[in-house]
């Protein structure tokens, strides 16, 4: 199959900086980042655009590292669109969405200036992890943390309050001599219910390794009762992993947006369940 496009006008004259905005369901791959085990989304996409481009080799800049397992609502990469073979901005996504398997979609792909960087020009990241309190089924599963007593919901909400602000996030990542400083700022941290499920949704200006499941498994625990939202502060202080609850599953978490735009997070509002969407 060839999407390149014909005629005199179908060429660029040097490559394209473009931004691909997608979706895709984690629960077959080792997440987002190549690596030398296991198959990635990352893996999936280079492979198809590279076929798309006539075997041209394509490289994508993720917006963001996600575990095995995490979903996304919203990622967004950036890559060289080369000059040739040439294929017209309009054909790039449908194209694509032919190609690929379907628990990844393209969203859109545009061009993009040229010093866009899906990662480094991001400046903050929206996450939603959801825990099913109701039935458990192997459809909820796949995307949710059963967790049927978890009810203390007033509390679990003074506890994302208490991690609301500039903080040194030590305390929630894993691997912190990997890093350098764990300082991050959460813009707003909230709960909503949709019937069964808890929806835990952290805005940021950016996450350490794992952070978000390990603030996600410390709230869980809040809501049931085995810790007291004024135990938020000592936790933070203590800088030290072992102070907050085991990382929580991955099926339950979704990137949900990227931003790019000053204060754009402040719209982001969670409507209804993520893999409702």
């Amino acid at each position: 199959m060839s999407e390149a496009g014909t005629g005199p006008e179908a060429e660029r004259s040097e490559a394209q900086q473009f931004r691909l905005d997608f979706c895709f369901d984690g629960t077959a791959y080792q997440g987002w980042q190549s690596q030398p085990h296991g198959l990635t989304v990352q893996d999936i996409l280079q492979q198809r655009m590279s076929t798309l481009f006539g075997g041209v080799p394509i490289r994508l800049q993720g917006s963001s590292r996600t575990d095995s397992g995490v979903h996304a609502l919203h990622f967004v990469a950036s890559f060289l669109a080369p000059p040739s073979p040439y294929i017209p901005d309009w054909k790039i996504k449908k194209a694509l969405n032919r190609l690929l398997p379907p628990d990844i979609r393209i969203l859109e792909a545009a061009p993009a200036a040229a010093d866009f960087n899906a990662r480094f020009s991001a400046l903050g990241k929206a996450y939603t992890y959801v825990i099913n309190t109701g039935t458990e089924s192997p459809f909820a599963g796949r995307w949710s943390w059963q967790l049927t007593q978890c009810a203390e919901l007033d509390a679990m909400r003074e506890a994302l309050r208490q991690l609301e602000g500039t903080r040194d996030f030590s305390s929630f990542t894993v691997d912190r001599k990997e890093i350098g400083s764990a300082v991050r700022t959460i813009h707003r941290a909230s709960l909503d219910q949709f019937g069964p499920f808890l929806c835990l949704s952290f805005i940021g200006d950016g996450f350490l390794y794992k952070m978000v499941r390990g603030m996600a498994a410390t709230i869980a625990a809040v809501g049931l009762g085995r810790k007291s939202p004024s135990e938020i502060p000592l936790i933070l202080a203590a800088q030290d992993r072992c102070k907050a609850e085991p990382t929580a599953p991955a099926q339950g978490l979704f990137l949900m947006k990227v931003f790019y735009e000053g204060d754009s997070w402040q719209d982001f509002k969670l409507e209804k369940l993520p893999f409702y969407h």
